[in-house]
């Protein structure tokens, strides 16, 4: 199953969060930076976030910093909510079959 998020700010401009198969498509548009596109493993990333004021981040299992940063509740809590939940559960799942703990 896919699960996308959009998310808008009217200075940093869209990025985009698909969630596919063991990968998160991310896809970032802003004026300043131009566009960028990343494909991030879910094997590495810890399934548990760490929240800032504004942000939640998921950083990689070696804490080298947020290898995905979403602004907190946008476009609304309950997408957001069940993007971050369905990324957790793939996030770990994904660490589970790497490292032979399930198959």
């Amino acid at each position: 199953m896919t699960h996308k998020l959009t998310q808008k700010h009217l200075l940093h401009g869209t990025q985009e969060f698909e969630l596919r198969d063991d990968v998160i498509k991310v896809k970032i548009n802003s004026l300043l930076k131009g566009k960028k596109e990343l494909d991030i493993d879910l094997a590495i990333l810890n399934p548990e976030p760490v929240i800032s004021k504004t942000h939640l981040h998921f950083h990689s299992r070696v804490k080298c910093g947020p290898l995905i940063s979403l602004y907190l509740n946008k476009p609304n809590a309950e997408k957001f909510n069940a993007f971050v939940d369905a990324v957790k559960k793939e996030a770990k799942a994904e660490f589970d079959v790497f490292s032979g703990l399930k198959k």
